[in-house]
């Protein structure tokens, strides 16, 4: 009986050798996701009341809609371990390699669909706080949906939305953070630009402890969310890296150049100008400018 539960342990990657005359030792743990492991004192309210790992998908934020739509409740989880056809936004695909967390979560806030772009804010300011407490590292926010430390991308957010006039049925916020993997896997363009907690900090990252502290941050700023947006638009301003910058915004239509001076309480990120003009953008690629 004792040798079929190491057998186990062996498949799932544990390290473990047979002691003479006293049993076994356990000599290394692998860094996979254990569903048993994340739930156990997780103590969420809303987000992780229903998680569904998975060794390998397409997109978790394609099965979250999918199951969202078949009326997953809100606060439910998708995560998987590797994507073979991860989603980034505008279309671009987001490479999704072993040793990273990549998880989707479905929230159906009562609020108006004009908000919704909030909900990509408020998942920002969880993460970054999730990073700043477990990991020591001061992760900022790069409006609109990314997360970066000491400049280089270590996290990517994308928020999908199904609603019909001004309700919402469902969000589905896909977080992707780079955290153990090894950056010769992504292609050298995005090397360049990119980082990981481990590389950042120096150490290896334990995924199940993040994977945690991340539901709680996002448990705790979901709900900040649902009773009023003005302290996530509060907090997101104070986490950011954008706002007080010369910046280049590239859009599908026009590309602008000026300062950024804030964001609005919509989400849409607000930039003077050189000719006097205060725009609002809702969306693009904005480039900080180095000082």
């Amino acid at each position: 009986m004792v040798w079929k539960h190491i057998k186990t342990l062996l498949r799932e990657g544990y390290g473990i050798e047979a002691v003479p005359s006293r049993g076994y030792r356990l000599t290394s743990i692998p860094d996979i996701l254990r569903h048993s492991d994340i739930v156990q004192g997780l103590g969420t309210t809303i987000v992780g009341i229903d998680i569904r790992l998975f060794s390998e998908v397409a997109s978790t934020n394609t099965l979250a809609m999918e199951m969202a739509a078949q009326g997953a409740p809100d606060g439910a989880v998708v995560i998987a371990e590797t994507q073979t056809g991860g989603k980034g936004r505008l279309g671009r695909t987001w490479i999704s390699p072993a040793g990273n967390l990549y998880m989707s979560v479905i929230l159906r806030p009562e609020v108006p669909a004009s908000t919704a772009p909030l909900i990509t804010l408020m998942g920002a300011v969880a993460v970054t706080h999730a990073i700043r407490r477990l990991c020591g590292l001061k992760a900022e926010i790069k409006w609109p949906n990314d997360i970066l430390i000491s400049g280089r991308k270590v996290c990517g957010l994308l928020t999908e939305m199904s609603a019909e006039q001004d309700r919402i049925r469902h969000i589905v916020l896909g977080i992707g953070v780079d955290v153990n993997m090894d950056l010769g896997a992504l292609p050298g363009e995005v090397q360049a630009c990119a980082t990981t907690l481990a590389a950042a900090s120096g150490t290896r990252i334990k995924r199940t402890e993040l994977l945690r502290t991340i539901l709680r941050e996002l448990d705790q700023w979901y709900q900040v969310f649902t009773g009023g947006t003005a302290d996530i638009l509060k907090e997101w301003e104070r986490l950011n890296m954008t706002v007080g910058n010369r910046v280049t915004v590239r859009g599908s239509v026009e590309t602008l150049e000026g300062q950024a001076t804030g964001i609005d309480d919509l989400g849409r990120l607000l930039i003077l100008t050189d000719n006097g003009i205060l725009h609002a953008v809702s969306a693009g690629d904005v480039s900080v400018q180095k000082k």
